[in-house]
């Protein structure tokens, strides 16, 4: 008996086993996901507990806050062997003056990247009301920041009913001036939400890394206290319809299902509402399970 292999077989086998090697790289590259994690100030302390795998630390620039607390945390984290990446929020500064003893500060702590926010201050300090305002300023570049990070709302932002609009202004400045620019998202649950926002940015050219953010381990109590915060409307609804079924709203959630659904991301953001030891040990335990 003859056995007969055609050309459209072999194509068809080096088109399944091409989709075969695509998928295990794929899920390799997902299982060796780095990670940054956020951090408020003070957290500064327990810069030791965060793990290996989490390469740049974001500073929260709490408002009303000065930036002499972001200065101080950056410089520790820097010398912690993380990279510090520091919330500078446009609407927290008197003016030029104050701008620019922050950048000085920052550039003596090493920094070369920076999450521009407006910031939710509901009066500005000083004449910068919004990121653009930051950008036309000039001042970056001359204090060694030439990389910036922009918030990006997929489940918009309660502060600005034109974010998307307004992100696209920022994306647009940084490409035309060939600066390297990253969206980093609001924590969200909602991931329908999540992976239908990003595919419209995608579907509108935009090639920006996207880094999503996701809420560590917390109760559902605190995550409710923050989700109203952050102004995170379709995960609020998410986390009452779940505490209906859960006394008192005080068990533990751990986001390894949103994870596995979140599509079309190139990193992952880590919001520690429950603080950084709990956030470090399930990230640890999370990676192990990925192996």
């Amino acid at each position: 008996m003859t056995l007969q292999i055609f050309s459209s077989d072999i194509e068809t086998y080096a088109g399944d086993l091409t989709m075969e090697l695509t998928e295990d790289i794929e899920n390799k590259v997902k299982q060796m996901t780095t990670w940054s994690m956020e951090i408020l100030p003070y957290n500064i302390a327990d810069i030791t507990n965060i793990p290996e795998n989490v390469n740049e630390v974001y500073i929260t620039m709490i408002p009303g806050a000065n930036c002499w607390e972001t200065i101080e945390a950056a410089t520790g984290i820097q010398a912690a062997g993380k990279q510090a990446i520091p919330h500078i929020a446009a609407r927290s500064f008197s003016g030029p003056k104050e701008l620019r003893q922050c950048l000085s500060g920052l550039q003596d702590a090493g920094i070369k990247r920076a999450l521009l926010i407006g910031g939710g201050v509901p009066v500005p300090a000083g004449d910068y009301t919004s990121v653009m305002d930051l950008l036309n300023t000039g001042l970056f570049s001359e204090y060694g920041i030439n990389a910036f990070d922009f918030a990006g709302h997929p489940e918009g932002n309660p502060d600005d009913p034109q974010a998307e609009l307004h992100l696209l202004e920022k994306l647009n400045w940084t490409a035309e001036r060939n600066i390297s620019t990253r969206i980093v998202t609001q924590w969200s649950l909602d991931t329908e939400k999540t992976n239908s926002w990003i595919r419209g940015l995608r579907e509108m050219g935009i090639q920006n890394r996207i880094h999503l953010g996701v809420p560590g381990p917390s109760t559902l109590k605190t995550l409710l206290r923050f989700a109203k915060v952050c102004g995170v409307q379709a995960s609020t609804q998410v986390l009452r319809k779940q505490g209906l079924n859960i006394s008192k709203l005080m068990f533990v959630n751990k986001p390894d299902k949103i994870i596995t659904e979140l599509q079309g991301y190139d990193q992952l953001h880590l919001y520690p509402f429950g603080g950084i030891v709990k956030s470090a040990a399930w990230l640890k335990e999370w990676q192990l399970s990925q192996r």
